[in-house]
């Protein structure tokens, strides 16, 4: 089993919150995106890795975009809580695109 690395633990550089501030958004790999998004990690797993664990599930961003809440719900560490937050980040995306679409 992997090490866990807590936020704590990396370099203030590789944090994501940090690294948005630095380098703005559209910079962020899409794990600190969503790490951002989630907030905090978990006892066993950290917002990055948490992040990382839900985008490997969903097969990236794009299958992201459209996973259920019960999808979410099966992703080890996500609570109902978050997997609101996730799905209605997406549905808010999606109604951009298409009132942007015309």
């Amino acid at each position: 089993m992997r090490e866990h690395t807590s936020i704590a633990q990396m370099s203030i550089g590789d944090r994501p919150r940090e690294r948005l501030l630095s380098v703005g958004i559209r910079r962020l790999r899409d794990v600190e995106v969503l790490a951002v998004i989630i907030g905090s990690g978990i006892r066993s797993c950290s917002s990055v890795e948490l992040a990382a664990r839900i985008l490997h599930r969903t097969s990236g961003a794009a299958g992201l975009a459209e996973a259920s809440l019960e999808q979410l719900l099966e992703v080890d560490g996500v609570g109902p809580a978050l997997a609101m937050r996730i799905v209605a980040g997406s549905e808010l995306s999606r109604r951009a695109a298409r009132r942007a679409k015309g």
